[in-house]
């Protein structure tokens, strides 16, 4: 017997909403201290740098939930007008980091010492992939054209902004 796709309901996709900007604030905040952090906990807000790839990534860029233990991970396309698809990419990540990182972040194991792992150099690449997942994360809120969601992650991305620590990162388009 073929178990039913979980399909969220609206309620549950505005409550949502809240750990989604989450996901993006603290991307955007990893992204900054990976960068301006001091040693040795920059290293760690590195680590979280590139988990919170994976999830935005897995969020912006996966077009159905898994019938497996992911089926009811929150996707990009569960705020967006039926039968859309998102326009935005992540081609630095989808080319370059997301399968390698998906063994990195989950596993120590011997293919971390081969190409392109061993290249990893958070001062190369996390401003590239910060732009690139900020500009993926404007066009998706862009896509966004139901109302109610829109007022709601307007409201979390202020709610964000104002917490302490994020007095230097930037959650608001200018």
């Amino acid at each position: 017997m073929k178990a039913d796709k979980f399909v969220p309901n609206r309620r549950e996709r505005i409550a949502a909403i809240r750990d989604v900007v989450y996901e993006y604030g603290n991307l955007m905040a990893a992204s900054y201290y990976s960068i301006h952090g001091a040693p040795p906990w920059r290293t760690n807000c590195d680590d979280a740098f590139l988990l919170g790839c994976r999830k935005l990534g897995e969020f912006l860029m996966k077009d159905e939930r898994s019938m497996k233990g992911n089926q009811d991970d929150v996707l990009a396309l569960d705020y967006l007008p039926t039968d859309t698809t998102g326009k935005w990419k992540l081609p630095i990540w989808t080319a370059q980091w997301r399968a390698p990182m998906n063994k990195y972040l989950a596993h120590i194991s011997y293919s971390r010492t081969h190409p392109p792992m061993q290249n990893w150099d958070h001062q190369i690449w996390v401003q590239p992939l910060e732009a690139e997942f900020n500009q993926a994360w404007w066009d998706f809120r862009e896509a966004v054209t139901d109302k109610d969601y829109g007022e709601e992650f307007d409201n979390e991305l202020r709610f964000c902004q104002e917490k302490p620590g994020f007095g230097n990162i930037v959650l608001q388009r200018h």
